[in-house]
């Protein structure tokens, strides 16, 4: 599913126009990164929770020490 069907299926179960669905999906993709951004976790009730990743650091090949 892309973006497109997402905010077809939303404007319809909301009963709002595409453009309006795809403001909302756009809000709720701007928060969730605003909070990873912030190192947050980003919990949606029935959608699920958003966590950010780091990286694992990998050793340097010279001094086999974490970089």
């Amino acid at each position: 599913m892309n973006k497109t069907d997402l905010t077809r299926r939303l404007a319809r179960a909301t009963h709002t126009t595409d453009a309006q669905a795809a403001d909302y999906l756009d809000q709720a993709l701007l928060s969730i990164l605003k909070r990873w951004k912030h190192g947050e976790t980003a919990i949606w009730p029935g959608l699920g929770v958003f966590e950010r990743n780091e990286p694992k650091t990998k050793p340097t090949p010279k001094t086999k020490e974490a970089s």
